[in-house]
């Protein structure tokens, strides 16, 4: 391949139209995917085709598409990041901070919100055995992203000391305003510790 010249080595006539070329490269590449020398030459070809094009476009003899004239401009929109810049953000930050796809974003809250929803079922008594379940799911969550269960077990012990706090706090305002609440201390609690630990297993890592 490497003696041909690259039309010849994508199996083209001179006169191939830029989709032509595409594809060409595109099915030899995946013909010869476990060949890497093959394949470079393929790349190779198909870069010299571009550049005798846009060559040629240059001294007005050939129109290029809009792909290949824009071609490196439509990468770097493609390549740029998304969502909150981080780069100002310390590098321990960056590290925990994760963007979960959808199906793991639900499969977190849902697990969260079903251990909320059946601490309204059982006796207040099950409260620090609620907890010790929460805590062991949520630290499953977190492992299965990064494969650390120590970095997994302190995400998850701090999740759910923020979540007993809250829980806390809420049932000290709830008392000085002596308001008849529906639930009970220990549920609230246990709410609170479900919303810190679904949010901290969906969003860090």
């Amino acid at each position: 391949m490497s003696e041909q010249n690259p039309y010849k080595t994508l199996g083209l006539a001179e006169s191939a139209s830029f989709e032509e070329i595409q594809a060409a490269k595109q099915k030899l590449s995946k013909q010869h995917q476990e060949d890497t020398i093959v394949v470079e030459q393929l790349e190779a070809a198909y870069d010299a085709i571009i550049m005798d094009r846009l060559r040629q476009r240059q001294e007005g003899k050939l129109e290029v598409p809009e792909q290949i004239r824009f071609a490196e401009s439509q990468k770097k929109v493609l390549e740029r990041p998304k969502g909150i810049d981080t780069s100002s953000l310390p590098s321990w930050v960056s590290d925990l901070r994760d963007t979960p796809e959808p199906q793991e974003l639900n499969l977190a809250l849902g697990i969260n919100a079903a251990i909320a929803i059946g601490s309204l079922l059982l006796d207040a008594s099950l409260a620090s055995t609620i907890l010790t379940v929460l805590l062991v799911v949520n630290v499953y969550l977190l492992y299965r992203k990064e494969n650390r269960f120590g970095r997994s077990l302190l995400i998850g012990i701090v999740s759910l000391v923020a979540g007993v706090a809250i829980g806390s706090g809420v049932n000290a305002i709830i008392g000085s305003q002596g308001v008849n609440a529906s639930i009970t201390p220990e549920q609230i609690v246990l709410f609170s510790c479900c919303l810190t630990n679904g949010l901290s297993t969906s969003f860090l890592r």
